[in-house]
C-alpha cells in the first residue's frame, strides 16, 4: 500500500490574512447590557490560555438576561451542504471509532467523504489504477466526435478501503452521509505515457509536479469522465463533485500538478465537450465540477473559467483549502467571501485544513482554535461546507477521538445539510464567538456558542418572530466530549443560556412561528 504523503499533513509560514477585523483575542470579557447588535466582521481565532470551564447549560429565569443576542429567524444567509472529512491514501477510520465521526445519535455526525482519485504512477508507490505504458482504452468514434473509454482498475487497494468504508457508512442508518467527492493530486503520468510536462524526474517520480500537457487535455478529461460514469457501480454511492486537482498552487514533493488560471479554464473546455460526447452529464444529472482547491482560501485560479459563460455553468462549487492560516498570523488571520464565485451563483467549501501547525498547543486550545476557524468560515467567509483532512487529525497518539473532533462535531452533529445560517451576531464580545442556523423545515433554531476566554457568559437568545421551545445543550470542555446536558424550558420569546469558559456549546431549540 502506497506511502501517505508527509507533506499535506503540515504547513508552516504562508502569508497573513486578509484585512478586515482583527483576529486577535482582546482580555476576558462580562456581560455587557445592552442587546448585541450583528457584526459581519471575522472574530479573534486566538483560543487564548488554559481555565476550568465551570458553569452549567440553560439557565432560565423569569426574564432574559443582560446581554441579549438577536436572532433574525426570517433571515436566511447561505445554505449548508456539511461537514466531513478526507479519506486519501486509504488513511480511514477503524470500525471502533466510526460512531465517534459519523453517528448522527452520539458521534460528530459527519456528512461529507471526500477521497482521493489514485492516479499515482512511480515505481516505489504504483497504484495500479491507469494500467501500464499509454493505458488500455478503446477508441469510440472517429474525427473530432471521437473519444476513448479507459479501463481502470477500480480494485485499487485506496478506493478498495474507501469503498468498504461507504458500504459501512450506507448500511448504518445511524450514519448519514449523502455527499461524496473526489480529488485528485496528479493526472495521470508515468515514464511512458508523460501526460505532464516539466516533471523534474519521470522515470523515479512521474508524480511529482509539473503540469498537464495539453495536448492530452482531451485524454485526462476522458479519463474524469470514465472515473465519474463509474463511481456509483463500482463505489456503492453517486458522485456528488468532481474536483479537478489537488492544491495546484503549491508545490511539493509527493504526488502533485501546476495548474494556472488559463490553464484550468483551457482544460474546461476540453471537459465540457468529451463530458458532452460522453454523455456524463446527462447520466449523472447532480454532478458538479469542483475548483480549483487551492492551498489558500483564494479564488484568483477559477476566475477566468467563472468569466466564461460557456463553461462558468460546468461548476457548482468553488473548492479552498485554508494553509494560509497558522500560529504565525493567529491574532491576524480574517477568511473574507470569495466574493466574484458567490456573485455568479458558486458555492465554496472550504475542502481542507487540520491542526498540525499548532502542535504546541493543549489538544482543548487546538479544539478551540479549530471551532473559532469554522465558526469565521461560516459567518465572515460564508461558506457552505466545512471539511477536515485525514481522520487521524482528530484522533489522539492511541487512535482515541481528541477534543478537535468533538469541536467539529458540535457544528456537524447539529448543522445538518439543507439548514441554512441566519442573520445573528458573530460574537458577544472578543472571546465568545456565536453562529446560527435554522433547518429546512424552519422548526427549529441551532445556535453554537465558542467560549475562548477565562469568563463565563451567560446571554439570552431572542428571535423578532417565533416562540422558543425547550432548549437542549451539549458541550465540549476540558471534562467533557459532545456531553448532552439535557433541556430546560424557555421563556417563550427569549432562553438564557451560559456558555462556560474555555468550551463549545450548541444549543437547540425548537421554534414556532
Amino acid at each position: 500500500m502506497g506511502a501517505p504523503v508527509a507533506g499535506e499533513a503540515n504547513r508552516d509560514g504562508g502569508t497573513s490574512g486578509n484585512g478586515g477585523d482583527s483576529i486577535g483575542e482582546g482580555g476576558a470579557a462580562g456581560d455587557g447590557g445592552a442587546a448585541v447588535s450583528s457584526d459581519a466582521g471575522a472574530p479573534a481565532l486566538n483560543a487564548g490560555g488554559a481555565a476550568g470551564t465551570g458553569g452549567s447549560g440553560p439557565s432560565q429565569g423569569g426574564s432574559p438576561a443582560e446581554t441579549v443576542v438577536q436572532v433574525s429567524y426570517r433571515t436566511a444567509r447561505q445554505a449548508i451542504d456539511g461537514f466531513g472529512v478526507a479519506t486519501a491514501w486509504g488513511v480511514i477510520p477503524p470500525s471502533a471509532r466510526l460512531d465517534a465521526f459519523f453517528s448522527i445519535s452520539k458521534g460528530a455526525g459527519l456528512s461529507i467523504l471526500r477521497n482521493r482519485i489514485p492516479f499515482r504512477e512511480s515505481p516505489t508507490h504504483n497504484d495500479n489504477f491507469m494500467g501500464a505504458g499509454n493505458y488500455d482504452f478503446t477508441t469510440v468514434g472517429s474525427d473530432a466526435n471521437a473519444y476513448k473509454v479507459f479501463k481502470l482498475n477500480w480494485d485499487n487497494w485506496d478506493l478498495v478501503a474507501t469503498r468498504k468504508l461507504i458500504a459501512t457508512l450506507n448500511g448504518n442508518s445511524d450514519y448519514q452521509v449523502p455527499t461524496y467527492i473526489s480529488t485528485p493530486w496528479t493526472p495521470p503520468n508515468n515514464e511512458t505515457s508523460r501526460w505532464k510536462l516539466g516533471v523534474a524526474d519521470y522515470v523515479n517520480a512521474p508524480e511529482v509536479g509539473g503540469y498537464l500537457d495539453p495536448a492530452h487535455y482531451q485524454d485526462y478529461a476522458d479519463v474524469l469522465a470514465d472515473y465519474a460514469l463509474g463511481f456509483a457501480s463500482k463505489m456503492g454511492v453517486p458522485l456528488s463533485a468532481l474536483s479537478l486537482q489537488n492544491e495546484p498552487n503549491f508545490q511539493v514533493q509527493y504526488e502533485s500538478a501546476d495548474w494556472s488560471a488559463a490553464q484550468f479554464r483551457n482544460f474546461l473546455v476540453v471537459l465540457r465537450a468529451e463530458f458532452e460526447k460522453k454523455g456524463v452529464f446527462s447520466a449523472l444529472p447532480k454532478l458538479t465540477i469542483m475548483a480549483p482547491e487551492a492551498s489558500s482560501f483564494n479564488e484568483a485560479l477559477i476566475l477566468p473559467s467563472l468569466a466564461d459563460g460557456n463553461i462558468a455553468p460546468l461548476i457548482g462549487i468553488v473548492g479552498a483549502h485554508q494553509y494560509d492560516f497558522g500560529p504565525w498570523n493567529l491574532s491576524s488571520y480574517s477568511p473574507k467571501p470569495l466574493s466574484n464565485s458567490t456573485a455568479a451563483g458558486k458555492k465554496v467549501w472550504l475542502t481542507e485544513w487540520n491542526t498540525s501547525a499548532f502542535v504546541g498547543e493543549t489538544p482543548l486550545s487546538t479544539a478551540l482554535i479549530l471551532a473559532s476557524l469554522i465558526q469565521a468560515d461560516l459567518t465572515a467567509a460564508n461558506v457552505n461546507a466545512y471539511i477536515h483532512w485525514w481522520y487521524n487529525d482528530l484522533v489522539d497518539s492511541a487512535g482515541v477521538p481528541n477534543k478537535s473532533l468533538w469541536a467539529l462535531g458540535q457544528f456537524s452533529r447539529f448543522i445538518r445539510p439543507g439548514f441554512v445560517r441566519l442573520e445573528a451576531p458573530g460574537r458577544v464580545n472578543n472571546d465568545l464567538l456565536l453562529a446560527a442556523f435554522r433547518d429546512a423545515g424552519s422548526t427549529q433554531l441551532t445556535l453554537v456558542a465558542v467560549n475562548r476566554g477565562l469568563v463565563d457568559t451567560t446571554f439570552a437568545i431572542q428571535l423578532e418572530a417565533g416562540t422558543l421551545g425547550s432548549v437542549s445543550s451539549y458541550r465540549t470542555s476540558a471534562s467533557e466530549n459532545l456531553a448532552n446536558l439535557g433541556s430546560e424550558p424557555s421563556g417563550g420569546s427569549f432562553a438564557n443560556v451560559t456558555a462556560p469558559a474555555r468550551s463549545v456549546s450548541t444549543f437547540v431549540i425548537p421554534v414556532s412561528l
